[in-house]
């Protein structure tokens, strides 16, 4: 009997994220934090405090799996009770999670276009229907549409990414508020970026159960321990530990992470310098007018040109990766850029300077 491969319906003509290449000098393509901070962070990792742990906590052990240190330490910074926390091994799996658990009425997933691409990857990959929400030109909720399409849709969950990736803007403040009270079903705040911002929705928690917070460490100089979090109503948060993997967290991961809530206030300089330098980047990029800069609240920068395609090629040789999106039909002709260390700024500013002489030249 011959062998047939069973697919998924859901997988036919799927468009999986791919990641960019990483072998380049300069990385500001994947909005990591560009602070090598490694050295410093296994020095704390050695400390007799760690060493306790780890002999209670030893590698050939399985890892503490209600990540009970961690979950203390993250419950105290961001002053909620430790069962209003899940931790998943990064904010991809806990997407998952909230797909696989919390879409039990009209299976129905709204996300907002353009937006974080995972939504609707593992929206398809799970079978659910996703319901596509067009941003106006600026990047922002046409508020009116989205109520319309929610009583229309009564979407189970709905994801808002905000500051929002890969726009790089926040959004009104009031109208997410409106779609939360209108929603009901479970509304994900995702604040990957809001520690380049100035303003968190943490606080409507307390009077909001169908909101959920959703947290990553992987901005802010902590991409390879891959962990996210969510912080949101305890009902909801036992619903996913239902799914939970088991041991979804390592012990280095948790071991690093707790001294990072620990000693968070030494790390806060490094966040200033990146908001410091996306200014100078933002300063620098508007001064050609060839080029739109859209305003940013988080650490990259989107812009757009005509010879995007040109600029990315003629980076790539100065071995500069960016993140170009030509390919996405809302984000024609834009790149994404991350705010990298001041001396990568100026080896950037330097290659597009290089770039836009010889443009301007031919035209």
């Amino acid at each position: 009997m011959r062998y047939k491969l069973r697919i998924k319906k859901s997988l036919k003509n799927f468009d999986s994220y791919v990641p960019d290449e990483i072998d380049y000098l300069f990385r500001l393509n994947a909005n990591e934090s560009p602070f090598n901070e490694t050295e410093k962070i296994l020095t704390n990792f050695f400390e007799k405090k760690n060493q306790k742990y780890l002999k209670a906590n030893s590698i050939n052990r399985y890892p503490d799996p209600i990540q009970k240190d961690l979950r203390k330490k993250v419950s105290s910074f961001h002053q909620v009770n430790s069962n209003q926390i899940v931790f998943g091994n990064g904010s991809d799996e806990l997407i998952l999670y909230l797909l696989l658990t919390l879409t039990g009425k009209s299976s129905k997933v709204m996300y907002l276009e353009p937006s974080f691409s995972m939504y609707k990857i593992l929206t398809a990959a799970t079978g659910l229907k996703g319901i596509e929400v067009e941003l106006d030109s600026n990047f922002q909720i046409n508020i009116t549409n989205m109520i319309l399409k929610i009583k229309k849709e009564d979407p189970d969950l709905i994801f808002i990414p905000t500051p929002n990736n890969p726009t790089g803007n926040s959004f009104d403040t009031d109208d997410v508020k409106t779609i939360i009270e209108t929603a009901k079903g479970v509304v994900v705040i995702d604040e990957a970026y809001a520690d380049y911002s100035s303003y968190s929705y943490l606080p409507l928690i307390k009077k909001n159960k169908n909101l959920l917070i959703m947290r990553t460490m992987s901005k802010i100089g902590f991409a390879s321990l891959r962990l996210g979090y969510i912080i949101g109503d305890k009902r909801i948060i036992n619903e996913i530990n239902k799914i939970r993997l088991p041991y979804n967290i390592s012990t280095l991961s948790q071991i690093i992470a707790t001294d990072y809530f620990i000693n968070y206030k030494s790390m806060q300089k490094n966040i200033q310098i990146i908001k410091k330098e996306r200014l100078k980047l933002t300063n620098f990029l508007g001064k050609f007018s060839q080029i739109k800069t859209f305003k940013s609240d988080s650490n990259f920068i989107l812009f757009k040109m005509k010879k995007s395609r040109s600029l990315d090629n003629f980076l790539r040789k100065k071995n500069i990766i960016i993140r170009n999106f030509s390919s996405n039909k809302r984000l024609q002709n834009c790149i994404r850029l991350t705010v990298g260390l001041p001396s990568e700024n100026k080896k950037l500013i330097s290659a597009v300077s290089e770039f836009m002489k010889k443009y301007n030249k031919k035209n």
